[in-house]
């Protein structure tokens, strides 16, 4: 199965996704060109106009190469604009032919507002709340929303500001009213940043449960839930070995992330750290590249499918 979708991965990327990487690649070197270029043209007018000094003349020349300057840094912004929504749409269609997923839309510059986030138990404050790549759709018959946020606070010991989360964020509605209780599921190995999370689930209830959780999930995980919440009718076995077989590609692949997650009522919250910027172009390097395209859909694909799984057994 796994070899199957591999498969089918690799031949919508060369089918679909890297003509489209070779068509911006193209547009990046002739941007490359132009500045090059543009700062050959810059040295031959600042040479005539010491050479020549002539006011008007060098007034002039000035005003061409501002409007030339303008027109290069548009250039250079509608690139960065155009170049993500374009992968990330190929990539929303390719998921898209699974009959369990749908995508309504995506906002490249739209985010989760901060009242989800914080509703989701997970994280508690913030004083800097950014986000962007919007995408909706829905799990089956569960709508959902999805963004990449990057939360930051105000240091208490420097005058600096700390990283609360970057990565990206989901918010799943199951629509039943039938489910209640909080459910919270917090990385052992960042448990010294989190105590304030800890404190404020401990506020409603939430204690601390071991039971029915894999000794292997419960290794590097730490789960708390509230007397009302029956953890193990929305974290299967199957669920917890998902999250940790990602956990492990993560290390494999000497990767810096984690995962969150929490089930209030009847929403679940799903945060994914990351340590790098996915499919963020680069105008001085090539963005070619299968790894990094393949490695934003693997993580958009887990969340979707640990939203699969925790609908399946509702």
């Amino acid at each position: 199965m796994l070899d199957s979708a591999y498969h089918d991965f690799r031949l919508f990327y060369n089918q679909s996704i890297f003509p489209e990487l070779l068509h911006m690649e193209r547009r990046r070197r002739r941007l490359l060109r132009l500045l090059a270029l543009s700062a050959f043209m810059g040295a031959l007018v600042i040479a005539v106009q010491i050479y020549v000094a002539i006011f008007v003349l060098a007034l002039v020349l000035s005003l061409l190469a501002g409007v030339w300057i303008a027109f290069l840094l548009f250039r250079i912004r509608i690139f960065y604009q155009e170049f993500k929504p374009r992968i990330v749409n190929l990539l929303l269609d390719f998921i898209d032919n699974d009959v369990n997923f749908s995508f309504e839309n995506y906002d490249p510059k739209g985010f989760i507002p901060a009242k989800t986030f914080f509703e989701s138990k997970i994280f508690v404050s913030a004083d800097t709340y950014k986000g962007e790549d919007l995408i909706r759709g829905q799990v089956r018959e569960t709508p959902f929303e999805a963004c990449e946020l990057q939360i930051l606070e105000i240091s208490p010991v420097r005058r600096n500001l700390d990283r609360v989360f970057r990565g990206v964020f989901l918010v799943a509605d199951f629509q039943r009213w039938d489910m209640h209780g909080g459910v919270l599921i917090l990385p052992d190995s960042q448990r010294k940043y989190m105590s304030m999370s800890e404190r404020a689930f401990h506020l409603v209830g939430g204690r601390r449960v071991r039971n029915n959780l894999l000794p292997e999930f419960e290794a590097f995980f730490d789960t708390y839930a509230t007397p009302d919440a029956r953890p193990q009718d929305v974290i299967s076995e199957d669920i917890q070995w998902k999250i940790l077989r990602f956990r492990e590609r993560f290390i494999q692949n000497k990767r810096d992330k984690e995962i969150f997650c929490s089930i209030i009522g009847d929403k679940i919250y799903l945060a994914l750290t990351q340590d790098k910027n996915l499919l963020e172009p680069s105008l001085l390097r090539s963005n070619t590249s299968y790894e990094v395209v393949r490695e934003f859909y693997d993580d958009l694909r887990m969340l979707l499918d640990i939203v699969l799984d925790v609908d399946a057994m509702n």
